[in-house]
């Protein structure tokens, strides 16, 4: 073996050996790793022993907030006099309000498919009276309304819902 073959050979060992330290010492370091993630804010149970979430929010966002429930409850009366919102849960139903209204309880009764937020409302137990009775869950845990699995809408009828909110936004009202 001939000295340029030595002094490459050698070369390319210290650039292994090298590579192959900063990865050891990036790979203890945690450096590299991906970051947790966290969906949901941790629990903390108070003196009543009822879970309590707590969120970090600054005042101007919960005024916001506020602001913008009161603004959706104004929105959602209207509506229901109108004749244009029916809810199958309980609160406001920021999705139906917000595309222009819709009858949640016919979407059952249909079996099409409900909006996003009744489907979540309703697994989270907020059904209203009308409509609690005829819940039930299959040997899966799913959701049932009258023997039928409770689907939210189908992909066409989001678009089309997004795109109602869309021109509503949009649409220019006299004051």
């Amino acid at each position: 073996m001939n000295n340029s073959h030595l002094k490459t050979s050698i070369k390319r060992i210290g650039y292994a050996l090298s590579l192959m330290s900063i990865g050891y010492l990036l790979g203890i370091s945690g450096s590299l790793l991906p970051q947790t993630s966290h969906a949901q804010p941790a629990d903390t149970v108070d003196d009543k022993n009822e879970v309590k979430i707590e969120l970090k929010l600054s005042n101007e966002a919960i005024k916001g907030i506020q602001s913008a429930h009161e603004s959706l409850t104004q929105a959602m009366e209207t509506l229901k006099l109108e004749g244009l919102y029916t809810p199958a849960t309980e609160g406001v139903n920021s999705y139906l309000v917000l595309t222009g209204g819709g009858n949640a309880i016919e979407d059952l009764k249909q079996g099409t498919g409900v909006d996003p937020v009744t489907f979540a409302a309703l697994y989270a137990g907020m059904a209203t009276e009308e409509i609690s009775d005829d819940l039930s869950k299959d040997e899966s845990g799913r959701l049932m309304y009258k023997n039928k699995l409770i689907r939210i809408y189908s992909v066409e009828e989001l678009k089309s819902r997004q795109r109602t909110l869309e021109n509503l936004l949009a649409r220019k009202v006299g004051e």
